[in-house]
């Protein structure tokens, strides 16, 4: 888990550029590489340096407590390098062979250039959780047909009702979801982009159409048409699972 947030402040008497009493000549703070920190609300600024953490999280539920496990740590002058300095703080972990599973960052992350961040830690093996703003959740654009949907690439027959699920929805209902968006979400898991294969060394996955491979999450007229698909054989469906059920024609 990647977290910008920390400040390490420069003295108060070296903060700010100023007159000096004696000489009358302006003078600054000796720390040139710091720089002034905005946090999220209203609080005015302050003069330091930033730190880029990496916790260690756990991911299952354990008795207990344990203590938050710091693996890596850069200072650097706020709201620069910010993510050069999260995959500076990643880049070891692989090399140590610690799990590389979930990279969960805050929304100083999600704005970065896929090249600065997103292209290189998927590179080392993470799979990211990204915190979107109200205007960015739901259908976020397009790649090569496939709609970009929360951070997922999908089918773009997905219904629309599903993949306005989460449009302009506030940060309390994502994060605290009703029943009905809960099962909204679910639904989407059919139509989305499956992965084909892993990183190469270069960082390029490859993905697949949901209704290709032997194991089609769903039916699609289109594909079975563009890639002359023969009728298939009846089969028995399962019809208490819902993924049965959801890939057959008749759903």
């Amino acid at each position: 888990m990647a977290d910008d947030s920390q400040l390490y402040r420069v003295p108060d008497a070296m903060q700010k550029l100023r007159m000096s009493r004696s000489t009358g000549e302006l003078i600054a703070s000796t720390e040139i590489t710091a720089g002034w920190h905005h946090s999220a609300g209203n609080d005015p600024p302050e003069y330091g340096y930033s730190a880029t953490l990496t916790v260690a999280a756990c991911t299952r539920s354990m008795l207990g407590s344990f203590p938050q496990l710091a693996l890596g740590l850069v200072l650097d002058t706020p709201h620069k390098r910010i993510g050069a300095n999260a995959i500076t703080t990643l880049r070891p972990l692989a090399r140590l062979g610690l799990p590389t599973a979930f990279a969960v960052v805050d929304r100083a992350y999600t704005d970065q250039a896929a090249d600065h961040f997103a292209r290189p830690a998927r590179a080392l093996g993470f799979k990211l959780a990204l915190d979107y703003k109200v205007g960015q959740r739901g259908v976020q654009g397009s790649a090569h047909g496939a709609l970009l949907i929360d951070g997922s690439l999908a089918c773009p027959l997905m219904p629309r009702r599903l993949a306005n699920a989460t449009t302009s929805l506030d940060d309390a209902a994502v994060r605290t979801p009703s029943e009905e968006l809960t099962a909204l979400i679910a639904a989407r898991e059919p139509y989305l982009l499956r992965l084909k294969q892993s990183a190469n060394a270069d960082g390029a996955i490859r993905l697949q159409c949901p209704a290709a491979g032997p194991s089609p999450s769903l039916t699609c007229p289109r594909f079975d048409r563009l890639h002359q698909r023969g009728p298939s054989r009846p089969t028995a469906v399962d019809l208490t699972d819902a993924r049965q059920r959801a890939a057959h024609p008749g759903g």
